[in-house]
């Protein structure tokens, strides 16, 4: 080496900047923060569901044909669920949903029936009572 040459040598630091937390505790901190935020979005989300502009008849809904499909997001079902809505003193329609639900719950079986609230005009506008 000549004289008067300045080496640096870089070494890696430990630990990253602004993380006082270790590795595991860290991803836990973040999941607890996104499960918190979940939590307010479907509150404000089902809070606009049961406003009073979405009054609408009782209707029955009966399931005539449940299938789960694959391909959902994590923690999901996807299911494609035929319904037969009868409505309060009106003819009874079907109507066909696709959608997903949490995995705690099971998806809906063959003959089960639910109350919901219909508009027989908007075959698709349920709302679980």
């Amino acid at each position: 080496m000549r004289p008067g040459r300045i080496i640096l040598i870089l070494a890696r630091p430990s630990r990253k900047l602004g993380r006082s937390l270790p590795g595991s505790l860290w991803m836990e901190n973040d999941m607890m923060r996104a499960a918190i935020a979940v939590t307010l979005l479907l509150g404000t989300v089902l809070g606009a569901q049961a406003s009073p502009t979405n009054q609408g008849p009782v209707c029955v809904a009966r399931v005539l044909l449940s299938e789960e499909l694959p391909y959902a997001p994590m923690g999901y079902w996807l299911v494609r669920v035929t319904l037969l809505i009868t409505p309060p003193g009106g003819p009874a329609y079907q109507t066909t949903l696709h959608d997903t639900m949490p995995w705690q719950g099971p998806p809906p079986r063959k003959g089960q029936t639910f109350r919901v609230r219909c508009d027989p005009a908007n075959p698709g506008d349920l709302h679980l009572i």
